[in-house]
């Protein structure tokens, strides 16, 4: 999949929420915006499902004044870090065409951007992680982001191993943490375009 990337805040779109809000980056099924406060159900959505919960974890976010912190938290993340988590929306799923989020992510303990990204159900299994994943990678290109880029990703979560391999990301080894499952990481490289 090599989606077209076509360009950067080039057009507002109607969200399935009512509201206009600037597209960001789009390929030929999705296109990323970042969240806004209207985008509290969602959240509370994506970090209440099943999968965000076993793969990812539980990051507090239950209640609607949390999930505004968790939006404020990522907006903050593109002003200091020129990166954060988007929005991942599609029109060819049915009903919301809010169906994930992907981006990067700054951890402390490591020198590049980390890629992060997480799909409801009706986004899943149709190609439309990998096309986002991918999207992310070419705006990272795009916008000279370190050359190299990690991901974190359980031992256990097949899909998403699967995923970064056919991404182009290389598994380099397992990440371990005290009281969490073991985790393989993996590292990519990008090429400024």
């Amino acid at each position: 999949i090599t989606p077209e990337l076509r360009g950067s805040v080039r057009r507002s779109t109607l969200s399935s929420t009512g509201c206009y809000v600037n597209t960001v980056i789009e390929s030929g099924r999705v296109r990323f915006r970042q969240l806004t406060t209207e985008d509290v159900d969602f959240v509370l959505a994506i970090t209440s499902d099943p999968d965000w919960l076993y793969f990812i974890g539980d990051r507090g976010v239950k209640e609607p004044d949390e999930a505004k912190q968790y939006i404020n938290t990522s907006s903050s993340s593109f002003s200091q870090q020129g990166f954060g988590l988007w929005v991942v929306e599609s029109d060819v799923v049915e009903g919301d065409s809010r169906i994930g989020l992907c981006g990067f992510l700054h951890r402390s303990f490591l020198d590049c951007p980390d890629l992060g990204y997480a799909f409801l159900p009706h986004g899943r299994g149709q190609g439309l992680a990998l096309e986002a994943v991918t999207l992310a990678l070419r705006w990272a290109a795009k916008s000279g982001l370190n050359s190299q880029i990690s991901a974190i990703c359980r031992c256990d979560n097949t899909r998403s191993l699967h995923l970064l391999e056919k991404a182009g990301f290389t598994a380099m080894g397992k990440f371990f943490q005290r009281d969490v499952p073991t985790h393989q990481f993996f590292l990519t490289t990008i090429s400024p375009e």
